[in-house]
């Protein structure tokens, strides 16, 4: 039998299953996925599956075991979770809160170039795991290039095709392509490392 914390109202308290333990959430883009220990008493019926709310009561998802993912979230929100474990009887009391999350967008990688002057472009999906995926080609085949980005727009710059190189060629991130002339750098050189925020990107050192 549950000992303590009853279902809710309407339910037979005394048989539902008591709380989930040990929740946590871990943010993805506009979703969230939500852990818990299921509790080792389960009631007067076996557990047929778990609710995961967030604190609003807006944004929910069920399930038949840990972890659930709850979808449909607002990027740059903060959001907490409890969970609830059901059987035959009805809702155990909900969880204790998890700690709060915000989902994010966090976009792709790319990275190019590369030893016997690759032309190569390819990029991951930074929220999941998986291996990576062609995005396009570089203008022409090059190493010891460096780049920098924003959100949004990815620069390459400089590297060794023959001679060094002074080019400079961006992608835009969301859509797969071949490259597009960016502009020059001052200087012809490799081996270059590449910073930047959402607003400027530099090349920094380099060789000659």
């Amino acid at each position: 039998m549950a000992k303590g914390k009853g279902g809710f109202i309407g339910q037979d308290g005394l048989n539902a299953p008591d709380s989930p333990t040990a929740v946590s959430a871990s943010a993805g883009n506009a979703q969230a996925s939500v852990a818990f220990t299921a509790p080792s008493d389960v009631g007067g019926s076996a557990i047929t599956g778990f609710r995961v709310q967030d604190g609003t009561n807006v944004h929910g998802a069920s399930g038949s075991s840990s972890p659930i993912t709850v979808t449909g979230l607002t990027n740059g929100t903060a959001y907490t979770f409890n969970v609830w474990a059901i059987n035959a009887f009805g809702y155990s009391a909900p969880s204790d809160a998890s700690t709060g999350v915000t989902p994010a967008n966090l976009g792709r990688a790319i990275f190019g170039g590369g030893s016997e002057y690759g032309a190569t472009v390819e990029y991951v999906e930074i929220a999941s795991l998986s291996n990576s995926i062609d995005f396009g080609d570089l203008a022409s085949p090059t190493t010891g290039t460096a780049a920098c980005s924003s959100s949004t727009r990815g620069v390459f710059g400089g590297g060794y095709a023959g001679g060094n190189l002074n080019v400079m060629q961006y992608f835009t991130i969301a859509s797969t392509g071949n490259s597009t002339d960016f502009g020059d750098t001052v200087s012809s050189l490799t081996e270059l490392t590449g910073l930047a925020n959402s607003t400027r990107g530099l090349y920094l050192g380099g060789s000659n």
